[in-house]
C-alpha cells in the first residue's frame, strides 16, 4: 500500500469514528444523560492508549507490530482525541481553574504532537537526501576527531611547505568552526549560505598557494565538508528530538491532572 493510499484510508476510518462518536454523543444527550461523562472517559482512555506508543518504541525487539503501523495509529488516534476533547468542553473555554489548566496541558500535548508530525515529515526527508546515518549523541565525538585532524593538517602544512598560509587561515577562519556544531538555524532552514561563504573564503585563499600547499588545502576542504554534513545532521536530529521534551512531560502531566479532575467530578458532581 502506498503512503498516499494509506493516509486516505486512515483518514477515512478516523472520520467514520468521529461520526460514530457524534451519533453516540447525541443519543446520550437525547436520553437525558450527561454526555460530558461519556467524552471524558473516552478521552482518558484514548490518551492512556496513546501513551503505549512510547513504550512500544522502547521495546522495539518485541514483535508487537511494525513501528510504522504504530506511528500511523498513534497519529490518527491523536486527531480523534482532539475531536473528543472539543466535544468534551463543548467547543468553548472551560470555566474552572483546574479545567483551564487541564485544557492548557492538552493543548500543549496536541500542539507539540502536530509540530512533531511536521518536523518528522520535513526533516526526515532532508536528512536522507544529504547525510549518511549517524547517531546524534556521537556527533560531538566525530566533530572533535575532525578538529584534531584539521589542526594536525594545518601544522603539517606549515612544517612541510615552509609557509603558514594554511595554518593562518585555519586559526583565523576555521578554528572556531571546528570547535562545536555551527549554523543550526541555517541548517534547519535548509540553507547552504554559510557553507557557500566558507568555501568561497577557501577558494580565495587557494589563489596564493603553490602545488604542494594545494594538496593540504584540498584535504582541509574535505574536512570542512564533512564537518558541514555533521552540523547539518546535528541540527535536524536535535530538532526531531527537542519537541519530545515538551510532548512527553506534558502528556504525563495531563494524565495526572485528568485523574485528579475525574476524582473531583465524581466526588462533587455525580453522574448519570
Amino acid at each position: 500500500m502506498t503512503f498516499a493510499r494509506r493516509r486516505w484510508l486512515n483518514g477515512f476510518i478516523t472520520l467514520l469514528a468521529g461520526a460514530g462518536l457524534v451519533a453516540w454523543y447525541t443519543a446520550y444527550d437525547v436520553a437525558l444523560y450527561q454526555p460530558a461523562f461519556l467524552t471524558g472517559w473516552l478521552l482518558l482512555a484514548v490518551i492512556l492508549v496513546l501513551t503505549l506508543y512510547n513504550g512500544r518504541k522502547k521495546l522495539s525487539m518485541v514483535p508487537l507490530g511494525s513501528a510504522s503501523a504504530w506511528l500511523q495509529w498513534h497519529i490518527y488516534s491523536g486527531f480523534l482525541a482532539i475531536f473528543i476533547f472539543a466535544l468534551h468542553i463543548g467547543w468553548s473555554v472551560p470555566n474552572g481553574i483546574l479545567e483551564r489548566i487541564l485544557a492548557l496541558f492538552f493543548i500543549a500535548v496536541a500542539g507539540s504532537g502536530l509540530v512533531g508530525i511536521y518536523l518528522s515529515r520535513r526533516y526526515a526527508r532532508m536528512l536522507t537526501r544529504r547525510t549518511e546515518e549517524v547517531v546524534l549523541e556521537r556527533i560531538p565525538q566525530f566533530i572533535a576527531e575532525l578538529r584534531a585532524q584539521a589542526e594536525d593538517l594545518a601544522l603539517q602544512s606549515a612544517v612541510e611547505t615552509g609557509s603558514s598560509t594554511i595554518a593562518d587561515f585555519y586559526g583565523n577562519r576555521l578554528s572556531s568552526y571546528f570547535a562545536a556544531p555551527r549554523n543550526m538555524r541555517l541548517h534547519l532552514q535548509g540553507s547552504r549560505r554559510a557553507s557557500f561563504a566558507r568555501m568561497t573564503d577557501m577558494n580565495i585563499m587557494t589563489r596564493y598557494l603553490n602545488d604542494q600547499e594545494m594538496v593540504y588545502a584540498e584535504k582541509l576542504r574535505l574536512l570542512v565538508e564533512r564537518k558541514d554534513r555533521l552540523d547539518y545532521a546535528h541540527a535536524l536530529q536535535s530538532a526531531l528530538k527537542a519537541w519530545l521534551f515538551v510532548h512527553l512531560p506534558a502528556t504525563y502531566g495531563l494524565i495526572l491532572l485528568a485523574l485528579l479532575h475525574l476524582v473531583l467530578v465524581y466526588s462533587f458532581g455525580g453522574s448519570r
